[in-house]
């Protein structure tokens, strides 16, 4: 009886050793879209090979991984995505390897797909389009106000969705060398400053003139308009059937979609125990209630915690108004605003590096994955040769 109970409980210690560890690898992330796409990578591959315990993951051989890669195949998913499952599954059995729980990585050599090219598959908007987009909202409405103040900021600074949603109000107009600033926290926690260019800069201080947002505070700079119309007593934009604009797509936590400004521990309980799912307690689900009643009942919240999410940019905001200017097609995202203003500045005969600092990139080989110019069949490629 002593060794069945000696065996349960090193069971036990074994699996919250590895829960530990999976943890550990999650946090060693610092971005939340990769922590968020990691775990779903490995949950995939413990799904698919039939994991039920996280000890089954010391078992797990090289023909496994072998038989997931040909899966991967089968559904058709693009080499790019192929290659990031299984990055993101060599990686977690890379970690098991320096725990000392596995002897070698058996994801280590298996071979991954090659990508078609070095450009990317998201489209660049033409420079027709892209000033059709920027006149594309009302500028008579908050919103609209709010809207081309939006658009301005992504194809003339080239943010990220992420960035956007996550900028403050005194990240806006910083003065650098006495030339106005945007100051971006990207990927990494990383800042860079991007030059406000005057159309961006008119726009944005036309749009928090209108919001009545404080000089220098800590508001998000582009909040819902709920938030505004309960904060500043704003009028109530309609859409031309009458009813009230509102946005969907839930609030941001404080510190922000690219965990900025915050010394909290990054928070991946979401993106845990990717072998393992129980169930909500009755308990959790009455707290969960609870939590939900008091905030309803509470007064309004400061703007800051009012922000749009970067899912309501994108679906709200950047997809409606390139269907009203006629551009459609599954590729033309939001990222299209970025990989446009690469583009645009490439094809104003920016430097390469220049333009990877004004991205934000820190390999230059993902800048190249930006350039469309040749994709533009009357753009002609020739370079001036010392001949003839």
């Amino acid at each position: 009886m002593l060794d069945t109970e000696r065996d349960s409980a090193a069971s036990r210690f074994t699996q919250l050793g590895l829960m530990a560890i999976e943890n550990q690898w999650l946090a060693n992330f610092s971005s939340a879209c990769t922590r968020r796409a990691y775990a779903a990578d490995v949950r995939d591959f413990a799904a698919f090979s039939g994991l039920q315990t996280q000890c089954e993951l010391l078992r797990v051989a090289r023909s496994h991984v072998l038989a997931w890669r040909h899966h991967l195949q089968a559904q058709g998913l693009s080499p790019s995505t192929q290659r990031r499952k299984l990055a993101a599954l060599s990686s977690l059995l890379e970690r098991l390897v320096d725990e000392q729980l596995i002897p070698t990585n058996p994801a280590r050599g298996v071979r991954r797909p090659r990508l078609e090219s070095h450009e990317g598959k998201t489209p660049a908007l033409s420079l027709e389009q892209a000033q059709a987009l920027l006149e594309a909202p009302d500028a008579n409405t908050l919103k609209g106000v709010r809207d081309r103040a939006i658009l301005a900021v992504m194809l003339l600074g080239g943010l990220r969705r992420a960035e956007v949603v996550a900028l403050r109000v005194r990240d806006f107009d910083v003065q650098r060398a006495g030339v106005p600033h945007l100051r971006v926290m990207g990927k990494g926690g990383k800042t860079r400053f991007i030059a406000a260019a005057p159309l961006m800069r008119e726009r944005v201080q036309r749009y928090l003139a209108m919001r009545g947002a404080q000089p220098q505070s800590d508001e998000r700079l582009f909040v819902r308009m709920k938030a505004v119309r309960r904060h500043s007593g704003a009028g109530c934009d309609v859409y031309p059937q009458g009813r009230p604009i509102e946005e969907d797509g839930g609030l941001l936590n404080d510190s922000g979609s690219t965990g900025r400004r915050t010394s909290a521990p990054l928070d991946i309980a979401p993106y845990t125990a990717s072998f393992e799912r129980r169930p909500k307690s009755p308990q959790n689900l009455q707290t969960n209630a609870s939590n939900q009643s008091r905030r309803q009942g509470q007064p309004d919240t400061p703007l800051k915690s009012s922000g749009l999410t970067a899912g309501a940019v994108a679906q709200r905001i950047v997809q409606p108004y390139l269907a009203q200017i006629g551009v459609v097609g599954e590729r033309f995202s939001a990222h299209a605003l970025r990989v446009t203003a690469a583009t645009l500045a490439l094809r104003e005969r920016a430097d390469l590096n220049e333009v990877r600092h004004f991205l934000g990139h820190a390999c230059i080989t993902t800048t190249t994955a930006y350039d469309r110019r040749w994709s533009d069949e009357n753009q002609p490629v020739s370079l001036v040769l010392p001949l003839g």
